[in-house]
């Protein structure tokens, strides 16, 4: 059991755990304190998300997962975790060194995008840089997409553009000014009822690429609140969005220093959707 104070006005009591906690309480875990009642406001159970306020004392009977951040891979100066949905790539980074120290990202993730994530320390770290730079590194997404598409596999080509102000991208069937191409491939996995889970490569990588691009053909990633649609998001009970990195392949030529790993494969087993 552990007690805390709230230091701040107005705060939502997952955001105050997320930041208390870090990975150690993913968003799942929270979900089961809450369905258990194993949390106190002001010493009384709550069973769901509420608004907390400055002074009041949180009882959480949940001590936190230490040193439990493993990772699934760990050769050559090159740490690869699985992060999951509701923390940053850098608050994640934050977590893995208390553990190992001095690793530093090679790569990021969305906050709500959970999966595979690199690290790497000294030379290691400046080669995996490069080689994500130049994108010699295959990654590969699975996403449950709305609705059903109508090619079992295709490479989709589009343009993008940024806008930094509000943190979103546009994408356009041609080139428009201050665009860049993207291209993603695709292939069926499986499909449900409304919806199909899709296996992605990024053959560019760009903000939001996957997430703008499906939306844009009329196939936006379930959960997902930015491109995607609330009512419908709802209708699936997802609250977070429904895509996960879950592969990766180091490729390195022979005068690499990290080409003992060349043609290395770290695969989730499974994802959670």
């Amino acid at each position: 059991m552990k007690v805390f104070k709230v230091e701040e006005n107005s705060i939502k009591l997952s955001k105050f755990l997320s930041d208390k906690y870090g990975a150690s309480m993913p968003y799942s875990t929270m979900q089961k304190l809450f369905r258990a009642k194993d949390i106190k406001v002001d010493g009384k159970r709550v069973s769901k998300d509420l608004t907390v306020q400055k002074g009041q004392e949180i009882c959480v009977y949940f001590d936190g997962v230490k040193n439990e951040i493993t990772p699934l891979f760990n050769k050559c100066g090159i740490l690869v975790f699985f992060k999951p949905r509701t923390i940053t790539s850098e608050d994640f980074e934050v977590e893995v060194n208390k553990t190992y120290q001095g690793y530093k990202l090679c790569h990021r993730l969305d906050r709500n995008t959970a999966g595979l994530l690199v690290f790497g320390i000294e030379k290691s770290l400046e080669e995996m840089l490069s080689a994500f730079k130049k994108r010699t590194i295959q990654k590969f997404y699975l996403a449950e997409v709305y609705g059903a598409l109508e090619k079992d596999s295709d490479t989709l080509s589009s343009y993008l553009v940024k806008n930094s102000e509000n943190s979103l991208v546009k994408i356009y069937d041609k080139k428009v000014e201050g665009s860049v191409k993207i291209v993603t491939k695709y292939e069926v996995v499986e499909k449900r009822k409304n919806s199909t889970v899709i296996r992605v490569e990024l053959i560019t990588g760009k903000t939001h690429q996957i997430r703008a691009h499906f939306a844009h053909i009329g196939h936006f990633v379930i959960g997902d609140g930015k491109y995607g649609s609330n009512e419908i998001n709802k209708l699936f009970k997802a609250k977070r969005q429904r895509l996960t990195a879950y592969s990766l392949t180091f490729n390195f030529e022979k005068d690499s220093p990290l080409y003992s790993i060349n043609g290395e494969t770290i695969t989730l087993d499974n994802n959670d959707f």
